[in-house]
């Protein structure tokens, strides 16, 4: 049986020890001295496009390269994350979404679902969406929350007029999210109070203004649970930390591109084509589109924003396990899936999923 001996990154603290698993750790045992190993619990990314050339709206071809790249950088499970597109375009990511989690091959990270962003978005709010946003339509939603693959999905309740999302999603458990939003700061308070999220905090949607409170300022004041991209660029420390002091359950996203794991060059966002340059990823008029980063890349900037390693645990992986309901990942306990990353003098020193290395430097 396999074995890792360091110091486990436990909901209860740091434990000298090792761990002995199959699919799921079996057991745990301290130990009085340990080499300098750091083993945090898997990584979840509940927002991300593509990787290693492949995009999510791609269908199979780049959700399996999303897959493999990421999770060479650490990632262990994630949402495939589509864009704003026609009702077609998307519903083939859900039918490709439905294959790829039921055969996952060895070397890629476990697909946990989709989230949906879009296609339901403020057009002023787009950033790098597609120009394909429009009003909420019940009978379509219904129709891909029954495909039992959407965990998440992402809109501006300006788009929701009848104001029936929250209810929708709350009979089909899929978590919702306000993004993409110049929504009204107390409307969308009430949607915090609901129990709704809050996509990529502080991009693609109103900020924070003495005279008109916006998105962000009511994610501030009464959001539980919400996303921030942890690359150093989408979100610089000072406002970095000032979610950390106000949203509880804030958790880490890379918004990665079909650009991660790639050299600079032009690349495919959907329908856009998107340009990596010097680990950032921008529209052709220098919006900035998704992101470049990995697993990996998000430990390394909550490292250098003073996060301890408990701290990066619950950002990358307790609270989003948690915000997605799942019983068994997101934490090394004993019965949870054995899916593991090693870090040494914090780089990245070896990726587990269901018990097998996958990848180690």
């Amino acid at each position: 049986m396999p074995e890792l001996t360091g110091h486990l990154v436990t909901p209860e603290g740091l434990i000298n020890g090792s761990l002995r698993f199959g699919k799921n750790i079996e057991s745990l045992s301290e130990l009085t001295q340990v080499d300098d190993r750091i083993i945090l619990p898997g990584i979840i990314d509940c927002h991300i496009h593509g990787g290693g050339g492949g995009d999510v709206m791609d269908g199979i071809p780049g959700i399996r390269a999303l897959a493999q790249t990421h999770a060479q950088y650490g990632l262990t499970g994630f949402l495939a994350t589509t864009v704003t597109a026609d009702d077609a375009s998307i519903e083939r990511v859900l039918e490709a979404v439905s294959l790829v989690m039921q055969s996952r091959d060895q070397s890629e990270a476990r697909c946990l679902g989709v989230h949906l962003e879009g296609p339901y978005l403020n057009e002023g709010k787009l950033g790098a969406q597609p120009p394909l946003t429009r009003c909420v339509d019940a009978i379509k939603v219904r129709s891909w929350f029954e495909s039992g693959v959407v965990r998440v999905m992402t809109y501006a309740p300006e788009q929701d007029p009848e104001g029936i999302m929250p209810s929708l999603a709350e009979e089909f458990n899929v978590r919702l999210q306000v993004g993409h939003s110049g929504c009204d700061y107390h409307h969308v308070c009430g949607l915090l109070e609901r129990g709704v999220g809050v996509t990529h905090l502080f991009n693609a949607m109103t900020g924070i203004h003495h005279r008109s409170p916006g998105v962000a300022q009511a994610a501030l004041s009464a959001a539980e649970y919400s996303e921030i991209i942890c690359d150093g660029v989408h979100v610089k420390e000072p406002t970095f930390q000032l979610a950390r002091e106000h949203i509880s359950k804030l958790y880490s996203v890379t918004d990665s591109t079909s650009a991660a794991g790639m050299p600079d060059g032009e690349y495919q966002l959907g329908t856009h084509r998107v340009f990596k340059k010097d680990d950032v990823v921008c529209l052709g008029d220098g919006t900035l589109a998704g992101s470049a980063a990995t697993a990996s890349v998000t430990v390394q900037t909550l490292c250098q924003f003073g996060l301890d390693w408990l701290e990066i645990a619950a950002m990358t992986s307790l609270r989003p396990a948690s915000w997605l309901g799942l019983q068994n990942q997101g934490a090394i306990a004993l019965g949870n899936v054995a899916d593991f990353v090693t870090f040494r003098d914090h780089a990245l020193e070896s990726v587990w999923i269901d018990g097998e290395l996958i990848f180690e430097i």
